[in-house]
This record gives C-alpha cells, structure tokens and sequence, in this order.
C-alpha cells in the first residue's frame, strides 16, 4: 500500500476515535446530570454554561437563547460552580444542555448551539415529557 494510502487510514482512525470519545463523553454527560439542579420543571430547561472571559456567549449564545421566548434558562458559571460543570463534562464555553422536567439530561452541546437546534431539542425534549406523562 501506498504511503499516501497508509496516511488516509491513520487519519480515519483518528477521526473516528475523536468521533467515539465525543458520543461516548456527551452519552456520560446525559447519564450523570439526572438531579442535576434541585427547583423542579413542568417543561423541559435549559442549563447554559458560561463564564465572565467567554465572549462567543455573550455576542452569539445569549442572543440565540433569547430568541428561545419563555423557556426556562438556568446559567451557571462554570468557574464558580466547577462541580456542576464536571458533571456535564464541561471543558469549553458556551454549553448548553437541554433538561427534561426531571431533571434527565436530553441534549449536550459543547460549543455555541444555534437557537434553530435548541428550538429542535426543547420541541423533542416536549414530545418525550408528553409521552412519558401519557404511558
């Protein structure tokens, strides 16, 4: 096999590694947060981690959130609140997650979520609430 070849395949491994450790971080993320905060929710909330040096949370996070309309946003500082932000895993500002009325963890997104997919995320977060209220 070519060197060129040989290259691609190392490359593809790494890629495919990094790709396993995210799913396999974001799948821990969700299964730790159960509880994560203790007011009770009717309908599913978002937890969205910042701090006060994060500037993509505030020129890009905060307004996509803000076009959310009247969802529940608990943000945490994710320097003042560390064990929180081990809970769910978080290393990169802005993180959102999506929070099932009790309290499970539905959604992780490391890095800025656009309001679109969190207005996805919260409109699947209802159907499984919905569901679950009805079995």
């Amino acid at each position: 096999m070519s060197a060129q070849l040989w290259a691609l395949a190392a490359v593809g491994l790494i890629v495919l590694a990094a790709a396993s450790l995210e799913n396999l971080r974001s799948r821990r993320a969700r299964r730790l947060a159960a509880g994560a905060t203790a007011a009770p929710a009717q309908e599913p909330y978002i937890l969205y981690f910042t701090g006060d040096s994060c500037t993509v949370c505030r020129t890009h996070q905060e307004p996509a959130l803000t076009r959310l309309g009247d969802v529940r946003i608990d943000k945490v500082d994710a320097v003042a609140d560390r064990a929180l932000a081990d809970r769910f895993h978080v290393y990169t500002l802005p993180t959102t997650v999506v929070m099932a009325p009790d309290g499970r963890a539905l959604h992780v997104n490391y890095g800025y979520a656009p309001a679109p997919k969190l207005e996805r995320q919260l409109a699947e977060a209802r159907g499984i609430a919905f569901s679950a209220a009805t079995a």
